[in-house]
């Protein structure tokens, strides 16, 4: 069997929302594929319009995508995919290679509805691939092949880090890293609420919490070592052990971590609906 390039395949996106269009936006920054290789299907006409004219990409239907893509990207709402994948199936879609950024619908979901040696991996990006800092996680299908890997991972590359991970820690890395922006930025908020009260305007207030938050981010990911980083820059008696002390007695780290977990159950609970 013949080993398709990269740029050989066909790309179908089902659903072109947000998240559709940022993937599609690093793949076509990376040159992976050429756009005359590449459709949408979404429903809505009037931005199927403006996305044809904005991406210079075709939009066509459910079934041409299924007959004529290699490569099916899934970027519906999780509540709409067993309709999606009945109109699948009927076209032969059991056959192609699946990437699922859908929240909460397991692999076992796609191999009821597709066939159980269907090729399929789940994919959670982060908002943060928009600007190449995602952190994506990947979850394949016990049958996906060799080449379906090699092309899932040059497709995750320009969107930031990427790991594979087992699909029992799916739930829990849609909390951390699917989901973890929203709840970073609340916090960066919080912190800018803080300094434009205090008397900064708010573009001085965001442009210090923000930046606070990525050089933070950034020792964090080059030492590895959160308690020396926090031991040096916590003199006795000082205006950081102070603001810690405020969130240790407030049990931020308590809550913060329920706020995870929260996430990750939801996400639990959306695969076990999906799977009834």
């Amino acid at each position: 069997m013949k080993i398709m390039k990269m740029q050989e395949h066909r790309v179908g996106f089902i659903g072109f929302g947000h998240m559709a269009q940022i993937l599609f936006t690093s793949m076509h920054s990376a040159r992976l594929i050429p756009l005359s290789q590449v459709q949408f299907v979404q429903r809505d006409r009037d931005r199927m319009k403006l996305n044809e004219q904005k991406y210079g990409i075709t939009a066509t239907s459910i079934e041409h995508a299924v007959v004529t893509s290699d490569v099916l990207l899934l970027c519906v709402r999780p509540g709409q995919i067993e309709p999606v994948l009945q109109e699948m199936a009927r076209f032969g879609a059991g056959s192609k290679q699946i990437i699922s950024i859908l929240s909460g619908i397991p692999i076992s979901f796609f191999q009821q509805m597709l066939g159980e040696k269907v090729q399929v991996v789940r994919l959670m990006p982060n908002v943060a691939s928009a600007i190449g800092q995602g952190m994506t996680t990947l979850s394949f299908s016990p049958h996906a092949r060799v080449e379906f890997r090699s092309f899932v991972e040059l497709f995750s590359a320009p969107l930031g880090k990427y790991l594979e991970i087992s699909e029992s820690h799916m739930d829990l890395a849609t909390a951390v890293a699917g989901s973890g922006p929203g709840f970073v930025f609340t916090l960066i908020q919080a912190m800018a609420d803080a300094a434009e009260n205090g008397g900064l305007s708010r573009e001085r207030a965001l442009l210090m919490a923000s930046q606070t938050f990525m050089g933070a981010a950034g020792l964090v990911a080059k030492e590895k070592d959160i308690a020396s980083l926090l031991n040096q820059i916590t003199t006795p008696g000082g205006t950081t052990e102070a603001g810690l002390n405020i969130m240790r007695q407030t049990e931020m780290a308590k809550h913060f971590q329920e706020t995870i977990r929260a996430s990750a159950s939801k996400a639990k609970q959306m695969a076990q609906q999906s799977s009834r």
